[in-house]
Order: structure tokens, then sequence, then C-alpha cells
């Protein structure tokens, strides 16, 4: 085996069929697959597939003959993961539809497997199907549930062997069900839906529409690592991946957020002081009249704090068409104050009309890291109103991807809090020291906080500075916007190639900038080898062996400035025998 790119098929064509079949590449960078070369069927045609290729099909309409060419090449060997298979594609491997669906229909992960418990909302149809034979050889990796939690009997993920190969069904359109639990529900989208705000507000989005009993499950993120998960253990050879954080040891992140609402210097001081007591960065969204003079503006960007307006668009009779004008106006006044501000932004109140209506504006005015999305009401803080704690990049409804990302704000200390964090703070730090433990241990998502310096002086110190001190004990660094959204940007834009020469494994990893942690799972049942040669462009390192997402994986630390590849190499036996 030699060079081994995995693929992704989508077809530009079907628009309808294939709308997410794009954001399906943002779903494997989410998860450090950056190697999968995006193939458009429609104008390259479909590929030459080799036995040991690692295909992922999304969801579109195939010419008989195409179908027939997949099917040959898993028959000899390729290994294929396909999101909502067409009927037709279903009959060349011997499964019948049962022309009947769940919708919406819920996923209900079996032992093993990423996801396993509760049955994981998808918002989207499940297509029911069955073995046309039944001698069939497949599992069934999760079942199908109706929205109530009732079992249909048929799978909603099924894994096939089909002779020398593999192939996985997703029997819905997984990169669309993702995008419906992380940014909600259209239908809602313009609607002032919570009792607690008279506009309409991201959060809105959610009502009656977020399972509160999986509010504590980042779904979003389980529903991808079960997608690595079958990638990995279905591909003919290791698959790399990056880790999500910048060091091995970081099982978690936070990035920290700040709205000024008319706070004085005095309580910025105080929550800038507890940050620095715990080495945390934050940005700070500063109204039109900020009380905060020019010197301790500078003084704070010393400390790693950063700045952008806190956009207030009550003064406009008409939010809707006057909040663009503000985002407009208010950040051309803070630039011209202070030079420049954060690519990160949370509007005053954050109103959130359409279902992503504002976001060209925001990225036409610099912003690339948007706060808008609260885990609220009340008994949704410290949990996943967005299935997830860490970026995605926005996602329209026409398919089309935003170069800009929504980071949920999972902790916080809003006005409605006050009651909670007054009389049962204790609750609190227990729900948030439970959600970190669940971040750190098991599904290492991230951690949208905020806090207001006049909160933060008034009333809820006692609640911020403890989730501080709990992030801090657990090793987990606090970012500001722009340094997060950094770190995601070279995440997203690093690539790698792998090639394999007897047992040596190299990988080339392009457009890097900065440091990332390269992951390469040890693969079989066995314990991993303990000191695997290992060097990065001809220098030997140390390599280190981390349990993470219930796998072993050799970490390798990979740094560059862009202007040329890194080159790694792993040599060890084991490879040989791996698969």
């Amino acid at each position: 085996m030699s060079e081994c790119q995995p693929l992704l098929l989508i077809r530009s064509g079907q628009p309808e069929e294939n709308c997410y079949g794009p954001f399906a590449q943002e779903l494997l960078i989410a998860e450090g697959l950056n190697g999968f070369r995006v193939v458009d069927i429609d104008a390259a045609g479909l590929p030459y597939l080799r036995p040991e290729d690692l295909v992922v099909l999304t969801r579109c309409f195939l010419q008989q003959s195409e179908i027939n060419a997949i099917y040959e090449a898993v028959e000899s060997g390729a290994r294929l993961v396909c999101l909502q298979p067409s009927p037709r594609l279903l009959e060349r491997f011997q499964w019948r539809s049962a022309n009947s669906v769940l919708y919406s229909g819920r996923v209900l992960v079996r032992p093993g497997y990423r996801g396993a418990g509760a049955p994981l909302q998808t918002h989207v149809p499940i297509a029911l199907a069955e073995p046309a034979d039944p001698s069939l050889h497949w599992e069934c990796v999760a079942e199908a549930c109706s929205d109530d939690g009732q079992k249909s009997g048929r799978p909603a993920i099924a894994r096939q062997r089909v002779g020398a190969g593999e192939v996985v069904f997703y029997f819905f359109d997984l990169p669309k069900a993702v995008a419906r639990i992380r940014f909600g529900d259209p239908e809602l989208a313009s609607f002032a839906t919570m009792e607690i705000w008279d506009w309409p507000h991201a959060a809105g989005l959610f009502t009656g529409y977020l399972d509160d009993n999986l509010r504590h499950l980042p779904v979003a993120d389980l529903h991808t690592q079960l997608l690595a998960q079958l990638l990995s253990a279905i591909s003919a050879y290791p698959l790399t991946r990056f880790w999500y954080y910048e060091e091995a040891g970081h099982r978690a992140a936070a990035v920290f957020s700040s709205d000024d609402d008319g706070s004085t210097p005095e309580q910025f001081r105080e929550l800038t002081d507890a940050l620095q007591r715990h080495g945390a960065h934050g940005t700070f969204y500063l109204v039109k009249d900020t009380r905060l003079g020019d010197d301790e503006i500078a003084r704070m960007r010393g400390l790693g704090h950063t700045f952008a307006p806190h956009i207030d668009a009550r003064s406009d009779s008409d939010m809707f068409f006057g909040f663009p004008g503000c985002v407009e106006e208010e950040s051309a006044l803070l630039r011209a104050r202070i030079g420049s501000t954060s690519v990160s932004l949370q509007a005053h109140r954050a109103p959130w009309y359409g279902y992503q209506s504002y976001v060209p504006h925001f990225v036409r005015n610099g912003y690339r890291l948007l706060m808008h999305y609260l885990s609220a009401p009340v008994h949704r803080l410290n949990s996943f109103l967005c299935g997830s704690g860490r970026p995605s990049k926005f996602v329209a409804l026409d398919g089309k991807i935003h170069d800009c990302w929504q980071q949920p704000l999972i902790t916080f200390d809003d006005a409605s809090l006050i009651p909670r964090i007054n009389n049962d703070c204790a609750t609190l730090l227990g729900e948030f020291e439970r959600l970190l433990e669940g971040c750190c241990r098991e599904h290492h998502s991230s951690i949208g906080l905020a806090s207001h310096p006049v909160s933060f002086a008034t009333y809820s110190r006692p609640f911020i500075e403890a989730c501080l001190a709990a992030l801090a004990r657990k090793g987990v660094p606090v970012y500001n916007g722009d340094e997060w959204c950094a770190l995601h940007d070279r995440r997203h834009a690093a690539r790698v190639k792998q090639r394999f020469e007897g047992d040596t494994l190299t990988c080339t990893v392009s457009n890097l900038t900065g440091r990332l942690q390269l992951m390469i799972p040890a693969g079989g049942t066995g314990a991993p080898p303990a000191r695997p040669r290992v060097s990065v462009d001809g220098a030997a390192v140390e390599g280190t062996w981390q349990r993470r997402l219930g796998e072993d994986y050799l970490f390798v630390p990979v740094e560059g400035d862009g202007s040329r590849d890194v080159q790694v190499h792993v040599d060890f036996t084991p490879w040989g025998a791996m698969r």
C-alpha cells in the first residue's frame, strides 16, 4: 500500500438532494479528519476506486452504472460510508426499502459505539429498510426510533461486509441532522418564543425542539464522533486525525467573553484580576458610551484581552432593518478609537432575526466567531443547547457554508440567573463541575463562558470565580475570542496525506500554521507499542500514547508557519498487522 487519501463524494448538480453534501466535510474536519479529498461527481465523474480506498458518499442519486461501480469496488475491498442511500443503491447491496420513514427519527446507538445510551435526536427523517437476504452479513450499529422513543426494529445505521470490503449505511442525512441540531428549527426563525425576552433570540430556535432530557449530552458531537469511529473501524489503514486542542494534555478548552453593559472601570478590573489569577484570557464587548478609558483598554490588552463593540439596536425603531446598520456604525466607531477589534462578537440582547440572516452582515464587518447562542432559559444553563460546546461553521438552508463560526455559550451570569446564583449557587457549581467532568473525561467538548463585569462585581463572583478555578484545576485553557478563532482556523485549514512504505507511515501535513497534535490510532485489540520511532522533519520527537474517545492514539506534536509541508515519519512493526 502506498499513498492513501480518503474520498468525500458530493453532487453539485443535485442542489436539493445534496444540499448538505459539502457540509459533510465540516463534520469530518470537526473530528480532525482533514485528509479527505472532495470529489464532485457532476464535475469530475465517479473516480476509480481502489480496493483499499475509504469513501464517504453523501446523499445523492446515482446512475445504475455508478451504483454498479461502487458495489464492485466495495466487493473488491474498498470501504464505504453511505449517507442516506437511494433505494436503487440499497437494492444493489441486497437491502429492501420499507417505503416508510420515521420523522423526526431518533438514533439508539448500540453499546460499544460512541453515543450509546439514550436515543439521540436527529430532527430529520430516517428511512426504514431491512436486508432482502436473511443470510446477509451485517450488524446494527444504531436502531431507528420514533421521536417518543419507540423502537422500530429497523436500523438507523448498519454495518455490512461485502466480499473483501465493508459498507456503513446511514439511513438518514447525517450532515443535515447535525445542522438542525446545531442551529435549531428554521420554522421558528424570527419568532419570539421565550417568555424571558420579547424579541427573537437564537436560543428561541430551540424552544420545543431540543429534548431537555438530552440537554446535558453534546448530541451533535456524539453523532460526528460516531462517524469518525466507524470510518476508523472500517478503514484498511490507520486513519490519522488532528486532536481538538493544541496540546495532548488538553482534554477540553474554554473561551471567555464579557459584555460591558455599563460596567465601571473598577468592575472591569475586578473581573480581569480574577481572569489573571486563573491564567485566563477574555474578549470584552464594549457599549458605545463605555466608561472604560483608553489607558485601561491598553492595560487589559497587555494582559491578553481583546475588544469588540457590544452592538445595541434598541435605538432603532425596527431592529430587523436597523441592526445591520448598527453593526457597521458601532464597529467603525470602536475601530477608529482603538485601532482594531476582535473577530468575535456578542451583541446586546443578541437579536436574531431570520434563521441566519444576520451572519453575512457580521462577516462583512470582520466578525467570524459569533457568541449569540446562549443555553437559555435558566434551566438550560450548563448544558448543550446546540448539541456541542465547540465551534461550527454556519450552514444556510441552501447549503451555503459561511466563513464564520457559531460558538455556543454554555455558562454565563445573565440577570435572569440572579435568583439561582444568590439562592442556589452550590447547585449551579455542581452542575458546572459535572459538565466539566464530562468534557474532560468522555466527549471532550468545549465550554463557552461569559460574565459581565457589573454582574461579577455585584452578584456572580462566587459562581464565576469557582468556574475559573475548576477549569484551572483540570488544566483546561481559557482563550479569548481571537485566540479561539485562530486555533480553529488553523485546525480547519491544515491538510494531511498518508503514505505507507513497509513498516513506515509518512504523514505530509500541509497548510499548517501554529501548533496542532496529530493522532495516529493504535488499531487492533492489543496494547499499543511502547516506543515507536517518530520524527518530524527529520528530527526525532517523543510521541505519547493517550487513551481518547475509547481508543489508543499516538499523539505527535506538529508545528508550521504555512510556508512548507511538515513531514512526520512513524516506524514500528505493528502497522503491518493492524488490518
